[in-house]
C-alpha cells in the first residue's frame, strides 16, 4: 500500500498542478485578449469622424460598459469615505464621475491618434487580479514609448472587466482616489464637497 501511495500521490500532485496552471494560463490570455480588444476598440473609435462632440461621449460611453468595472471604479475612487455617503450622495457622485471621466477622455482623443498599443506581458495578482503590460507606441517617432498597463478584475462568476490602467507604474485609480479623499478630509470628512468639486468640473468641460 505504502509503495502505491509513493507512485499514485506524485501523479495526482502533478494533475493537480497541471489543472490549476491551466486555470490560471487561461485566465491570464483572457486578460490579455481583453485588453487587446480595448486597444483595438479605441484606436477605432480615436480615428473615426463623429461629426459632432455628443457622437463621441456616445462613444467613449460606449467603451467604458464593453470593457470596464465602471461601479468598482466608482467605489474605489471614493475610498473609505464611499460607505460613509447617503444613498442619493453616491447616485450623485456617480453621475458627476461618469460625466466627467467620459468628457474629459473625449477630450484626450486626438491625442491618441495614430499611437499604437502592443500587449507584452500578463501577471496574475493573487486570484481575483490579473495585471496586463504593453507598450504604448508612436509609428512616427515623435512620441517616445511608453510602459502602460491595465489591472483586470478576474472574478470566478463574472466577466472580466478593466478596473485600473498604470502609466509607467503610476496607478491613475489610486491617484484618483488620493485627490478625492484629500478633498473630502479637507472639508471635515463632508462627502458632499466632493460631489460640489465633480460639479463644477462638469460644468467646465
Amino acid at each position: 500500500m505504502g509503495a502505491i501511495l509513493r507512485f499514485v500521490m506524485p501523479v495526482l500532485a502533478a494533475l493537480w498542478l497541471g489543472s490549476t496552471s491551466a486555470q490560471a494560463d487561461a485566465r491570464l490570455d483572457t486578460a490579455k485578449l481583453l485588453v487587446s480588444d480595448m486597444a483595438i476598440a479605441v484606436k477605432e473609435a480615436v480615428e473615426a469622424d463623429y461629426g459632432d462632440e455628443a457622437a463621441r461621449l456616445a462613444a467613449v460611453n460606449d467603451l467604458l460598459d464593453r470593457y470596464f468595472d465602471f461601479e468598482g471604479i466608482t467605489r474605489f475612487s471614493a475610498g473609505r469615505y464611499w460607505r460613509a455617503a447617503t444613498e442619493a450622495e453616491k447616485a450623485d457622485y456617480t453621475m458627476l464621475f461618469r460625466t466627467v471621466l467620459t468628457g474629459l477622455a473625449a477630450r484626450q482623443f486626438d491625442q491618441l491618434k495614430g499611437l499604437d498599443y502592443t500587449v507584452t506581458d500578463a501577471v496574475s495578482k493573487g486570484d481575483r487580479l490579473v495585471l496586463v503590460t504593453g507598450t504604448m507606441s508612436d509609428p512616427s517617432g515623435n512620441n517616445p514609448d511608453a510602459i502602460v498597463s491595465w489591472r483586470v478584475s478576474t472574478p470566478a462568476d463574472k466577466d472580466q472587466r478593466i478596473i485600473d490602467v498604470e502609466i509607467e507604474n503610476i496607478s491613475m485609480l489610486i491617484t484618483q482616489q488620493q485627490e478625492n479623499t484629500a478633498i473630502i478630509r479637507k472639508n471635515g470628512g463632508q462627502f458632499s464637497a466632493l460631489i460640489d468639486v465633480l460639479k463644477k468640473s462638469a460644468q467646465d468641460l
